[in-house]
This record gives C-alpha cells, structure tokens and sequence, in this order.
C-alpha cells in the first residue's frame, strides 16, 4: 500500500532535449519570415518621408514662389537623416521650379533588397526611373 511512496515525477533530460530540439527547428524556419515582415513594415517610414518633406516643399513654393534644397525647411535634420536612421533624404533641384526627392536605405534597412530606392518629384510621380520597384509605395 505504501509502496509508491517514492515514484519520482518530472522529465528525463532526454524529452527535454527533444522539447528544446522542437523549439528551435520552429525558431529557425519562424525568424527570417519574421525579419522580412519587419523590413516591409518600415518600408512605410520612406513613403512618409518624401511625402511630408513633398508637402513642405509645396508650402516653400507657395510662401517664396521657389522649392528649396534646404533640408531644415523641409523638417528633416541637417544631414537628411529619418528618425529612426533607416532612410536619408536627398533633394535635387532641377531649377526652382521642379524637385526629386530621394529616400536612400541606410543601416538595417539595407536589406531590404527589393526596395533600397524611394524618388518623388514635383510632379507626384514615383520611382519613375525604377518601375519594377513601385510596389514597395504600398
């Protein structure tokens, strides 16, 4: 009656090794899905980028008749950097009368193969010069 006073309960090291075996084949096929997610996500920033600093754009040309290259006005830091650090701006003046913003990926965004180039000009066109590339807008 008092015999199995003493079973021991709990796992064998051996179906531990087999759980942490099955955690990490999930981790393994999980993660690079989930770094791609992250990069589309941020692909979101660039649009934002170019399409405020579109908009100061359009307030310079409205306040002093010209655009300007001036990324302070265009409320960007000074070396065109975004917030997060993953996209810089660039502005190119054809003349003061036409604009092409440019959103280069920097840092970790870089890996973003497919969507390394954003451009808007003052027309509202984008990635013209790129056209394969037009879905990385949506």
């Amino acid at each position: 009656m008092f015999r199995n006073l003493y079973v021991r309960t709990g796992f064998s090291l051996i179906e531990l090794m087999v759980a942490v075996a099955i955690v990490g084949i999930l981790s393994a096929i999980a993660y690079p899905s989930y770094q791609q997610y992250v990069l589309k996500t941020h692909r979101a920033e660039a649009s934002r980028l170019l399409l405020s600093a579109a908009n100061m754009q359009e307030q310079q040309l409205a306040d002093h008749g010209r655009y300007t290259d001036n990324l302070a006005l265009l409320g960007v830091a000074a070396d065109g950097t975004s917030a997060s650090g993953r996209y810089k701006l660039q502005v190119v003046l054809s003349d003061t009368s036409s604009f092409e913003l440019t959103a280069l990926a920097q840092g970790p965004q870089t890996a973003d193969r497919d969507c390394l180039v954003y451009t808007l000009d003052h027309t509202g066109r984008r990635n013209y010069s790129l056209p394969s590339s037009l879905f990385c807008w949506d």
